[in-house]
């Protein structure tokens, strides 16, 4: 079965940015107990140097939790490939799991690998809670291979018994996604910015670019 702990069993070293940021998200609910979060966004930016279409390659996958660990529910996106029900090459897919168990998968309708030389992927990663239904999806996208994606055909929208978003970790992000296949042809894999709702309707944000993956080539 598969777990993102063993697709990216590298170690990595946080840097100081990637430090910084963990330390500002535990601290920010800690200094006002009554903040209830509703909504997290991830913002993602991958640089691709020289990708090989033929070989699909490279293949990233994301890993995004809204209660900070694998031992529930989470969420993957897997960019230039797709894993199930059975492995194919290029385009995009989101899956939902339950710990060590796959309960759904979505594919993209872009079926093409990625193919431009320096060519830059950013899209959003948003987990909400509303109503007792927890929503995840991507959106925003962008790319020279794909043009615009994101939204309902990248989206899973579920019943849950979570009251809030507190749980969330950026470190769960941070530490479990990555390169998966041919690293040498990205030159970065940046968490560009993280924004998060609270209940109430604030919204906050922390700019602190980090590179996830400390393996990959400059």
């Amino acid at each position: 079965m598969f777990r993102p702990q063993a697709a990216f069993a590298a170690a990595r070293s946080p840097s100081l940015l990637s430090l910084t940021l963990l330390a500002c998200w535990a601290l920010a609910p800690a200094t006002a107990q009554a903040i209830e979060i509703v909504a997290i966004e991830e913002f993602w930016e991958l640089n691709v140097g020289e990708p090989d279409a033929q070989r699909s390659a490279p293949q990233v996958t994301m890993v995004t939790s809204p209660v900070g660990s694998l031992d529930g529910v989470y969420f993957l996106f897997a960019l230039n490939h797709r894993s199930h029900p059975e492995w194919a090459p290029g385009g995009m897919q989101v899956q939902l799991w339950n710990g060590g168990e796959l309960v759904a998968s979505h594919a993209s309708h872009e079926e093409d690998a990625l193919q431009q030389t320096n060519e830059l992927v950013r899209w959003v990663q948003r987990t909400e809670l509303k109503n007792g239904q927890l929503t995840f999806k991507i959106h925003s996208g962008e790319s020279d291979s794909w043009g615009s994606f994101g939204g309902d055909g990248l989206k899973f929208s579920f019943a849950s018994d979570l009251h809030n978003l507190n749980g969330y970790l950026p470190a769960v992000a941070i530490e479990e996604s990555g390169v998966n296949f041919a690293g040498n042809r990205v030159r970065s894999l940046t968490l560009t910015k993280l924004r998060w709702t609270d209940s109430a309707g604030q919204v906050y944000e922390l700019n602190a670019p980090i590179d996830v993956d400390a393996d990959l080539d400059p």
